[in-house]
């Protein structure tokens, strides 16, 4: 598994941090491998309340049939959800179950699996403590998770409850033929088990190249998979904020969802699905 090598004025930023409202945040343990990120959980009681994600405070998608993003998703008012207890109560405890009463009454009328929103919006929450100026929202992630793999379901898999893609995905070699853009490998077939082309990979649909950048732990297990919704939507966050821009201006939200593998063509159709889950989220 390659090596993760987050920023360092991140790491001293995460070695304290605590939200209002009681919360208590410490440390995750990293993967295995050297080097690997560490992330904020949240740990000690089920306190009453949590910062939830954000929505998009101006959700009208464009009226053409091929909408251009005129402005980015920006702040909104937060919700609250209510941390949850881990659903095995002696395993590890998944930090983004912070979210589940956020999730639970949203991810049906969204059509988004529970385990996939809670991550996204956990993702949103981590970024919002270390690396607040990026501005990043849950509902960008949770479109590029519908257009990439729809949430996870791509080719008959699915998420399971501790947000695994079973079976594993891993798409076609990236060889120029089907459409696809030529990649030459860049993990030794690590992630793909190919030697002579990369591949994406899980829920949000990485490239070994991208997850060598951006990969991490997100859920604590010591253990750094695209595999894992909770480890990609995080990755995923920490990719779209890598150039330390303001995602809640539209140039710089454009940018960023255009250098992530295989988007930029299809950047109004992530602007539209992004806007459509803010206005339903709210409703």
């Amino acid at each position: 598994m390659p090596e993760t090598t987050p920023a360092d004025d991140d790491m001293a930023g995460w070695r304290r941090l605590a939200v209002t409202g009681g919360l208590i945040v410490a440390l995750a343990v990293a993967s295995a491998a050297a080097g690997a990120t560490m992330v904020p959980q949240i740990a000690g009681p089920a306190p009453s309340k949590a910062t939830a994600p954000a929505v998009i405070t101006n959700p009208e998608p464009s009226a053409s049939a091929e909408p251009t993003p005129t402005e980015a998703p920006t702040a909104g008012p937060s919700a609250s959800a209510t941390p949850a207890p881990s659903a095995s109560p002696t395993g590890p405890v998944r930090p983004a179950s912070a979210f589940t009463s956020w999730a639970a009454p949203l991810a049906g009328p969204l059509g988004i699996p529970q385990v996939a929103l809670e991550a996204y919006g956990y993702a949103e929450w981590v970024l919002q403590q270390t690396r607040g100026t990026c501005k990043l929202q849950w509902t960008t992630l949770a479109a590029i998770g519908k257009v990439t793999s729809e949430h996870g379901k791509q080719n008959g898999s699915a998420l399971d409850t501790f947000g695994r893609e079973r079976p594993a995905f891993i798409g076609p070699a990236l060889n120029g033929t089907g459409g696809t853009v030529k990649v030459a490998d860049t993990d030794g077939g690590a992630l793909d088990s190919d030697q002579n082309w990369d591949h994406t990979i899980g829920p949000m649909q990485f490239i070994p190249a991208m997850w060598r950048l951006a990969g991490v732990d997100g859920d604590g297990d010591e253990l750094a998979d695209p595999q894992d919704i909770d480890d990609a939507a995080l990755a995923a966050a920490y990719f779209l904020c890598s150039g330390g821009k303001d995602l809640s201006v539209v140039a710089n939200w454009k940018a960023a969802v255009s250098a992530y593998h295989g988007l930029a063509p299809r950047i109004d159709k992530i602007f539209e699905e992004a806007q459509s889950y803010g206005v339903r989220s709210r409703s």
